[in-house]
């Protein structure tokens, strides 16, 4: 070979090899660089299904609002997020983790159940398909300008985050009781006669949602709800047979005895607040510990807010 050709070879591959390395670099300056806003944690729970786990308790300024457990998915080249945070500013963070975690932003964005903190987030997710049942689109855009302002109030310092418009409402609605979705099996369920919630099935993953119907860190949450409408919906969910985990509302996944523990709660709480009425006991009494229930359902503020709204429908019962 003649030597200038090997000369212009030689010089062709210390530039191929030159922008490699500054390809490598740059890359990995650039995935250094932490993303804007909350920190957030990615846990994987199936091969390519990551749950973000939400704070216990009520928003306060220190969680930002971010009380709700989310579920993403990756299918393909779609990138699913079922639920999406309480804030256009923590969307955002979330929309970061997941691009450098998956290589790809969220495509399309699902809102389970009319919960700011779990459906705000949409507002920060620019570009994303965003989905909701019919039920749920209409209640968002009923309710949603009162419950920013509640949020408001609650973020306190960390208010900001919500934004100049802070609501995003869902384009595409779904209609009727359940179907699917992408790779998603979906299901409409209720909390009550005015508010319906949606539970999301990954079937290859044998992992459901359940916002709005359980909770891992204590008592299920029982306000604006009616326990009847409740206590069918867990036997919905109990039915439905190939679920092994349920992502709760809050607190970490459940097995699938879940709903049956949430029913057993239920059914002894009446029972206590029909045995308190009879002897003639006042409201205001503690709620009691309740005899052959998980210790954590008795735990937290919940549980007394439970013993007063069952008192109060006991009551409506006369």
């Amino acid at each position: 070979m003649p030597r200038n050709r090997t000369a212009s070879r030689e010089r062709s591959l210390r530039l191929l090899n030159a922008g490699l390395w500054w390809l490598g670099w740059s890359t990995g300056a650039v995935a250094a660089i932490p993303c804007a806003g909350p920190p957030i944690v990615l846990q994987p729970v199936a091969p390519q299904v990551w749950m973000v786990p939400g704070a216990d308790g009520d928003s306060t300024p220190d969680n930002r609002g971010a009380i709700s457990n989310l579920l993403a998915v990756r299918e393909g080249r779609r990138l699913w997020l079922i639920g999406s945070g309480p804030s256009a500013t923590y969307a955002r963070a979330l929309n970061c983790h997941l691009q450098r975690l998956t290589g790809q932003r969220v495509t399309d964005v699902i809102a389970p159940w009319p919960r700011p903190e779990l459906v705000l987030g949409q507002a920060g997710l620019a570009g994303a398909r965003r989905w909701a049942h019919e039920d749920v689109a209409q209640a968002m855009q009923e309710r949603c300008p009162r419950c920013v302002e509640r949020l408001r109030q609650r973020l306190g310092p960390t208010a900001a985050d919500l934004g100049a418009k802070p609501i995003a409402l869902p384009v595409h609605r779904l209609h009727g009781d359940h179907g699917t979705l992408g790779p998603l099996r979906w299901w409409r369920l209720r909390r009550s006669a005015e508010t319906s919630v949606t539970v999301w099935s990954v079937p290859r993953a044998r992992l459901s949602t359940a916002h709005g119907l359980l909770w891992a860190d204590g008592a299920p949450d029982l306000r604006d709800a009616e326990s009847g409408h409740l206590d069918e919906a867990w036997q919905r969910l109990d039915a439905l047979g190939d679920t092994a985990q349920w992502l709760p509302e809050q607190g970490p996944l459940l097995d699938s005895s879940a709903p049956r523990q949430h029913r057993a709660y239920l059914q002894a709480l009446r029972t206590a607040v029909d045995r308190a009425q009879e002897r003639g006991a006042p409201e205001s009494d503690p709620a009691p510990v309740l005899d052959g229930v998980d210790a954590r359902f008795g735990q937290g503020q919940r549980h007394a807010l439970n013993w007063q709204h069952v008192w109060r429908e006991a009551e409506r019962r006369w």
